[in-house]
């Protein structure tokens, strides 16, 4: 039998329905929002296990006739880090992770709070005022181009594709929706790297040496713009949202020297990516005892995994203090998100310049009221009212 559990109720409280599939299995046959249906997985061996299976393969060409396949992405998006195959994969990896290394974003990190509290700077203190509207959406913009070296004009096209992608309205489209934008921001991006940026070193290592080719760099240009966008969205705004409501974590944020363990905790807590990308069963094989069939798709659910009891003490409950956090909320192995350290290192700029040293801003609505994105591939909070402190 399909279960439709992807609804609005899921997304504003997934963890009640979540909790009774872990129970009653562990494996499901459910209903994608789009029709098709998909095997979903919720208990965190399980998961964890097929985030590192090579015969759950990210290639469509893997997908059967009658499940969920997710949405094409046309040339020259499409040869991603999640449809390459291995070896391509590694390969493009290394040229991203080259850039992205943690030194490069440790002396970054150093700017961060700056570019945060300009940000800030911007919001009307003292008067209520949607925090996702006026900072969370347009923050990712701004550190892309400043970290990846994007030029002024793509930058705008970025925050007008997010703004109007990601903010609530009469009729939001979905994201597949805007792939032609997606499209001519990538070719523009492409066009107008410069000089000694990241997107210039990639640009000009696939003009002198080929690698990655035309077609990758594309693909790659798109990873970064827009892959983890959401995902950042979300945490920034499910962050403040979460602290804010849980004073005495604020409290014990404010004690700590390094806000890294307090990001994956809240990552683990909120699970923004709520699934990871379709898997394609390249054959037949068995999770928790069902069998998979050659052809079928499989959605790992990170979100589940995260608050499994069985790995995580009190899942439920927002300790900062957790010690044995081994949350799969960007994911794990090979297709990990490869905007994970550039995600720790923004949302900790955050945490440390929205909500420290007395400066955290005060809700401005009960908790309760709040609306969430109704996808399931992600889930955040869809507006967040607060006030700054003058």
């Amino acid at each position: 039998m399909t279960s439709q559990i992807f609804d609005a109720e899921f997304a504003a409280n997934p963890w009640p329905m979540l909790r009774r599939l872990r129970a009653d299995g562990g494996v499901h046959r459910v209903r994608t929002p789009d029709g098709p249906p998909a095997w979903l997985v919720t208990r965190f061996a399980d998961v964890r296990a097929g985030l590192l299976d090579n015969r759950l393969c990210t290639q469509p060409r893997y997908a059967g006739e009658t499940d969920y396949r997710g949405f094409v992405v046309p040339a020259p998006l499409d040869l991603g880090f999640l449809e390459s195959e291995p070896a391509d994969h590694a390969r493009l990896r290394r040229a991203v992770t080259a850039e992205l290394s943690p030194r490069r974003l440790a002396e970054w990190a150093h700017t961060a709070p700056a570019l945060v509290s300009a940000g800030l700077a911007e919001v009307e203190t003292g008067v209520t005022i949607d925090l996702i509207d006026r900072f969370a959406v347009g923050l990712p913009a701004t550190v892309l181009g400043e970290l990846l070296g994007l030029a002024a004009p793509e930058r705008e096209a970025l925050l007008r594709w997010a703004r109007s992608t990601l903010l609530p309205s009469a009729t939001p489209p979905r994201a597949r929706d805007t792939l032609t934008t997606m499209r001519s921001i990538v070719i523009a991006t492409i066009e107008g790297a410069r000089g000694d940026t990241v997107l210039g070193r990639l640009v000009r290592s696939s003009t002198e040496t080929g690698s990655p080719s035309a077609h990758e760099l594309a693909s790659m240009i798109f990873y970064l713009l827009f892959v983890w966008y959401e995902v950042l969205v979300d945490l920034i705004a499910g962050s403040a949202l979460a602290l804010l409501t849980h004073p005495d974590q604020l409290a014990v944020l404010r004690t700590m020297s390094d806000t890294r363990p307090a990001v994956d905790e809240l990552l683990r807590y909120l699970s923004p990516q709520v699934v990871s990308g379709p898997r394609f069963a390249s054959t037949e094989l068995d999770i928790a005892g069902r069998t998979i069939c050659s052809g079928d798709t499989v959605l790992l659910c990170l979100a589940s995994a995260n608050r499994d009891p069985d790995i995580f003490e009190n899942p439920d409950d927002l300790d900062l203090t957790r010690s044995n956090n081994p949350q799969l909320g960007l994911g794990h192995g090979g297709h990990t998100c490869l905007g994970t350290a550039l995600v720790r290192t923004i949302s900790g700029a955050v945490l440390e310049t929205l909500l420290l040293d007395g400066r955290a801003p005060t809700l401005a609505c009960d908790p309760r009221d709040i609306q969430w994105r109704s996808g399931f591939r992600h889930r955040g909070p869809l507006v967040l009212p607060v006030v700054l402190p003058r």
